[in-house]
């Protein structure tokens, strides 16, 4: 039961909102739960979401409980690797960690994920500017999309070559 209840919350809170149905109030292992939304890197405020829900139900959120669970959570959370895991995954970060490294491998993660997303762009934009080439009938037109098709392509080719110095501490 306690893991279903695990695998509704992490459902919940990666749809952007926390919701607790009253049955689940009720049945609610708060060090559990709490360990869960540690591990997964939730916003710790998502305490107060299950007291509201839960206050409908008038069931009362063990939140020292939910908070020792949610501390070992973040022990499991917070590790070096992770960062630059949480980062390159594009996944938002709540502020939970003091971990230094941490912190530096989510950086350099983050930049790899937005790297990524503007390759995804521009080989969209490049594979409508083809489209729009193939198309038209104007040379004038052709040849400024040409010319953009050209600038993307330089961008896509650089960002293909940067060269992201990854060092993870393990």
């Amino acid at each position: 039961m306690n893991r279903l209840i695990i695998g509704v919350l992490i459902a919940s809170s990666l749809a952007g909102c926390a919701s607790m149905t009253p049955e689940q109030c009720q049945s609610a292992n708060w060090h559990d739960v709490g360990y869960q939304d540690g591990k997964d890197g939730n916003d710790p405020t998502i305490v107060e979401d299950y007291a509201k829900d839960c206050l409908e139900a008038n069931v009362v959120v063990k939140q020292s409980e939910w908070q020792k669970g949610f501390k070992q959570g973040t022990e499991v959370y917070c590790s070096a690797d992770n960062g630059y895991k949480v980062g390159s995954e594009g996944r938002t970060y709540y502020n939970v960690c003091h971990d230094e490294q941490f912190l530096k491998n989510y950086q350099l993660g983050k930049k790899e994920y937005q790297r990524q997303q503007r390759l995804m762009s521009l080989d969209s934009e490049i594979a409508d500017l083809d489209n729009q080439m193939e198309a038209t009938t104007d040379t004038k037109k052709y040849n400024k999309l040409r010319n953009r098709r050209k600038d993307l392509a330089h961008e896509r080719s650089q960002l293909l070559n940067t060269d992201i110095n990854i060092n993870l501490k393990l």
